[in-house]
């Protein structure tokens, strides 16, 4: 069977080696001549099914397929409404995972631990499940839950839904509970403003039932959007975890599980053998050192961090070069004021960029630019005594140094 992959973000790239594992033969094409094709490159599949083009689509090509997966990034655009029109749009193709019990969890901060969490109590309660999603966040992809779900028989489908792929996941899948975690300050170059991103929440709960939280006052604002708005707060249970961030993370799993039938007894049982996701934040002692370490790609997510405890070192990895709107952590860095930050390169190399910025915030404090991991790892080894935080952007290159750590 031939499928046709139109843009290759990390989504493109992650569903393109999902259907070349598979079997299937793929055209895949993206406009822009530099596209990073790192995920893909460095995949070690077999790629002789693979027609790569780069600079241009083949309209030829991708309408002659039986089925096409759009990037969600042009979901909107005038190539996506042309190929839901003509009924080859790869949701439309295969449609068993229309049929299972879905839940949809997103927001700024906690969806990948709320997920996993939902996961973990609905599988320990007996019943089959299939979890993914969001690429971008650790997953496999969209596509490849999609193409999993049609595969096997589940009880219920959990999506870590990206806040900036709203629309194209309410077309993919048909979701029946929407869990909201926050609503904090990222991707601000794509809702334009924090009323526009919770107006987005808003239209995506869409008269179902949603799982909000209560200490935030912009979903309060559109809970009437929901059929049966169900609040969570904090939990207040026993929770083998770093960080009130993720008792919250916890009491959105226990409120949805409750709803569809999990008695609290059980719920907070299954928390209670609940382990950190690999990648999310994990204490480690380390060498007489305290270390924290996480990813916290927004300033939300690095207040949630750094506001449990004070830490001497702070280990931050950068963004990508057209996410001005994450430099707010350093902001928040000057004002937290550590001893010494520590910049090395998350999803790009813009350490140069950071500390110019911090040098206009006049930051006076020791800043280290420390390119390569394992320099990091024998930075954090010549020290004694100290709290060390490592996170930001780069949620490959933390996980690396925290596997090394433990």
């Amino acid at each position: 069977m031939q499928v046709s992959v139109v843009g290759l973000g990390v989504e493109g790239q992650k569903a393109t080696i999902s259907l070349l594992n598979r079997g299937y033969s793929v055209y895949a094409s993206d406009i822009n001549r530099n596209i990073d094709l790192t995920l893909l490159n460095e995949n070690p599949l077999d790629k002789s099914n693979l027609d790569l083009e780069i600079g241009s689509h083949n309209l030829d090509k991708i309408y002659k397929v039986k089925a096409v997966l759009v990037s969600p990034s042009l979901f909107k655009k005038e190539i996506s409404k042309k190929i839901i029109e003509k009924g080859i749009f790869i949701s439309d193709v295969f449609e068993k995972h229309k049929k299972i019990k879905t839940i949809a969890v997103t927001g700024t901060n906690g969806k990948t631990t709320t997920s996993h969490m939902i996961y973990h109590i609905l599988k320990n309660a007996g019943y089959k499940v299939v979890i993914g999603g969001n690429g971008g966040g650790g997953f496999s992809g969209y596509t490849e839950l999609l193409l999993t779900a049609n595969e096997n028989e589940y009880d219920y489908m959990i999506i870590e839904t990206c806040d900036m792929t709203l629309d194209f996941c309410n077309y993919v899948f048909d979701i029946d509970i929407i869990v909201t975690t926050n609503i904090g300050y990222d991707h601000m170059d794509v809702h334009d403003s924090i009323e526009h991103y919770t107006e987005e929440i808003g239209t995506f709960i869409n008269n179902k039932p949603a799982i909000l939280n209560k200490n935030d006052e912009n979903l309060l604002k559109i809970k009437e959007k929901s059929s049966k708005p169900l609040l969570f707060d904090t939990y207040k249970y026993s929770l083998n975890l770093f960080g009130k961030f993720n008792l919250q993370n916890a009491d959105a799993a226990r409120v949805t599980c409750k709803y569809l039938g999990i008695p609290d007894e059980k719920i907070i049982e299954f928390l209670k053998t609940f382990k950190s996701v690999e990648g999310r934040t994990i204490k480690i002692n380390y060498k007489n050192n305290e270390i924290i370490s996480g990813k916290t790609d927004n300033v939300d997510a690095l207040k949630a961090v750094l506001e449990e405890e004070k830490f001497n070192i702070v280990v931050i990895g950068t963004p990508r070069k057209h996410e001005k709107c994450r430099y707010n952590i350093l902001d928040y860095l000057k004002e937290y004021s550590p001893d010494t930050i520590v910049i090395f390169p998350g999803l790009e190399d813009t350490t140069y960029e950071y500390v110019q910025y911090l040098n206009n915030l006049g930051y006076t404090k020791d800043v280290l630019v420390i390119k390569n991991i394992d320099d990091i790892l024998k930075y954090i080894e010549s020290k004694d005594n100290c709290k060390i935080f490592i996170g930001g952007n780069g949620q490959a290159k933390i996980t690396k140094i925290t596997n090394k750590l433990q």
